[in-house]
């Protein structure tokens, strides 16, 4: 592999994207409802919370940042997403909301679903182009970004939350991970 050769820098990146988000489906596999909800002491997030984090993120990132479209979950996912109330748009006071969430984990588990497929259909269009397209980020207070740098977002967004998702796991007495061949 020659990373100064764009067909194999866009697979690599290709492989890592997917190889985090398969991470993250393993790290959530054994997780039940009653511990998605389950409000740690303090100001840690619940699983419940970081899980929607992620994937509202992604889709936020994908559907409305570069298509210019809607998110799924203020679109054709608004009232059958599985969370007991939709993060407020714009803007919006992260801790106050995840205190206050609820999931229903296995329908939540579809909209992330749907998500992964947006991730995905991203994956196969990856140009060098796409790489180096101007990416408006200051509405979220991080100035100018590149497609390039939305991918390796999603290389590391996900492996960010999914440790917080299995630190919450062990303080559950649950292991991090499912053992191999039980996922």
């Amino acid at each position: 592999m020659r990373l100064d050769d764009p067909a194999d820098a866009i697979g690599l990146l290709r492989f890592q994207v997917r190889q985090t988000w398969d991470w993250l489906d393993l790290t959530l596999s054994d997780v039940t409802e009653e511990q998605a909800n389950w409000q740690p002491p303090g100001i840690a997030n619940s699983i419940a919370a970081s899980y929607a984090h992620t994937m509202i993120a992604a889709d936020e990132d994908f559907n409305q940042v570069m298509a210019g479209g809607d998110m799924l979950i203020f679109s054709t996912w608004k009232d059958r997403c599985g969370l007991s109330e939709l993060p407020p748009r714009g803007e919006w006071d992260w801790l106050a909301w995840s205190k206050n969430l609820q999931m229903d984990l296995p329908v939540f588990r579809r909209y992330a679903a749907a998500v992964r497929q947006t991730v995905e259909a991203w994956l196969s269009r990856i140009t060098p182009d796409l790489l180096t397209k101007d990416v408006d980020m200051t509405p979220f207070g991080l100035g100018m970004w590149t497609g390039l740098d939305i991918f390796n977002l999603h290389v590391h967004h996900p492996r960010i939350h999914g440790g917080e998702i299995a630190c919450i796991k062990g303080m559950l007495g649950a292991p991090a991970w499912p053992a191999r061949g039980q996922e």
